[in-house]
């Protein structure tokens, strides 16, 4: 009897045991998985507009590329200062601009297990890593260089401090808690709603946390002097008084835009369907598993509102100046994901839900890996091909070849590949103006190609499509070009439009 009693012990700590090795080796094969579907490829697609810009304003001198911090328009000086001292070193090659983001974008994988965790449990905690790991919006965004993955990063790194404040009610984590924040807030200035999602937890459980309401009231107070430059310029642009080039959506538009973006991102219209509704139900289920579990924290809450408050908070703001975008709203994609693995967490401890929860899993793995496998892993180009465009070029042109980038902004595409593609090194690049300033019309734009291109025969017109015909309506360039012309050669590639002009006498004003 003795030997029986002491043996049945030692079995269910081994079996124990067993569970928590293959939960880390699941966790393990996760986040390897995870890493490799953001570190790998960063060179597949071509650098688009938004990142050759960026890459070409951190170049700046470091004195400009401090500026960020007060001028207005910025999104946030953190990751534009970072991401300039990083290609001093790193250089400005594809890989090398996009690395920080994807190693943001590896870093919030053990960020959503530690929060997920805490909240919920091991299981759920599983299943969200998961999600995340093969969330085709996460991986696009982690292989490109801009800041998003970087914000997804702090505001879960924020919201898991504060969890851990509220819980321990240690001045050290309150002070993590601020420090976090407010790099959070000057990463990009729509993390704010984060923050607005946070009190309003807090006001929401006023009476829950009775000993840390001095303590939160503290962190609060340390929180409202670093973001006062950041309200600033957010006050203008809901003031109306900023530049935006967002069109208006409406609250239904913008629901089903972060449906889709948050379950498969770009694909058929079948399966993105499909996904959403399937992730929709789950969330909402999931807000009730997290309110079963934890009644007393109400994290269901919090998670809930880190998810609604940065999608509800950016249709509002847009009612008054055009600011839609869903990509600024990728921080409640994290929090989205804990909501679905709770679902799918509380069903599989449920003798007859399991198999359901299992099913819901396997198609939410088909749903992602089609998108992953089709657009993220693709060869084919997904993003402004600018790469091949200047390409093209490079491999066609004549000494005393000028070539003109329309719109005029864009020219940042031209200074990027300029210093990435020697060949490039004869031609002479230039910006044309915009046609929708009052005072620009044809004479103005006369002077800028005598000023830029005088004595050229060959003319190269780089536009994108999409963009050009909002500076150019009337379609001055392209007809003045025809008129004192001939179009010889053309090439369009994924967002680029490349048309060789040969000027029927050499450009000159006399």
């Amino acid at each position: 009897m003795t030997t029986a009693t002491q043996s049945r012990p030692r079995t269910a700590i081994d079996i124990r045991d067993y569970v928590t090795i293959a939960h880390y080796v699941a966790l393990s094969v996760i986040l390897l998985v995870g890493a490799w579907l953001r570190l790998t490829a960063l060179n597949r697609q071509s650098l688009w507009f938004d990142e050759a810009d960026v890459v070409v304003r951190a170049q700046q001198p470091l004195s400009q590329v401090m500026e960020t911090f007060v001028a207005p328009g910025e999104n946030g000086p953190i990751y534009n200062i970072m991401l300039a001292l990083w290609i001093r070193v790193a250089g400005i090659s594809e890989i090398a601009v996009r690395l920080p983001s994807a190693v943001f974008g590896v870093i919030a994988l053990p960020l959503i297990y530690l929060l997920a965790r805490r909240i919920a449990g091991s299981t759920v905690a599983l299943i969200a890593t998961g999600l995340l790991a093969i969330s085709p919006y996460h991986i696009w965004y982690s292989q490109e260089a801009k800041m998003y993955t970087m914000v997804v990063a702090l505001a879960l790194a924020s919201t898991y401090a504060l969890v851990v404040a509220l819980e321990r009610n240690q001045r050290g984590w309150w002070i993590a808690y601020a420090a976090i924040t407010t790099l959070m807030f000057y990463t990009h200035v729509a993390t704010i709603l984060v923050f607005g999602a946070q009190f309003l937890y807090a006001i929401g459980t006023w009476r829950e946390w009775p000993d840390r309401r001095r303590a939160w009231a503290i962190a609060i107070g340390a929180l409202t002097l670093p973001y006062i430059p950041i309200a600033l310029w957010a006050l203008r642009v809901i003031g109306g008084q900023a530049d935006t080039w967002h069109p208006a959506v409406t609250l239904p538009a913008a629901l089903e835009t972060f449906a889709i973006k948050f379950a498969v991102d770009r694909y058929d219209d079948d399966i993105r369907i499909y996904a959403s509704i399937l992730y929709v139900v789950l969330a909402v289920a999931g807000i009730a598993g997290l309110a079963y579990w934890r009644r007393r924290e109400k994290w269901w809450l919090l998670i809930s509102l880190l998810v609604v408050v940065p999608i509800i908070g950016l249709w509002l703001v847009s009612l008054q100046q055009s600011v839609f975008s869903d990509r600024y709203g990728i921080v409640a994609l994290p929090f989205y994901l804990i909501l679905v693995s709770a679902a799918l967490g509380w069903a599989l401890k449920r003798q007859h839900l399991w198999p359901l929860a299992i099913v819901a899993m396997i198609f939410l793995v088909s749903f992602a890996w089609a998108p992953i496998r089709d657009v993220n892993r693709t060869q084919s180009a997904e993003k402004e091909d600018w790469r091949s465009a200047y390409a093209w070029v490079a491999e066609r042109h004549e000494p005393g070849d000028a070539l003109v980038v329309m719109p005029g902004y864009l020219i940042t595409t031209w200074d990027y590949h300029l210093q990435r593609d020697e060949r490039l090194e004869n031609i002479h690049g230039f910006a044309m103006g915009s046609f929708t300033i009052d005072w620009f019309d044809e004479s103005d734009m006369m002077h800028i190609m005598y000023e830029e291109a005088e004595g050229a025969e060959r003319i190269w017109l780089v536009q994108s499509p999409d963009r050009a015909e909002a500076d150019d309506p009337d379609l001055n360039l392209e007809t003045w070009l025809e008129e004192d012309g001939d179009s010889v050669a053309e090439h369009e590639v994924n967002g680029v439009r490349v048309t060789l002009y040969e000027l029927d006498e050499p450009l000159s004003r006399w």
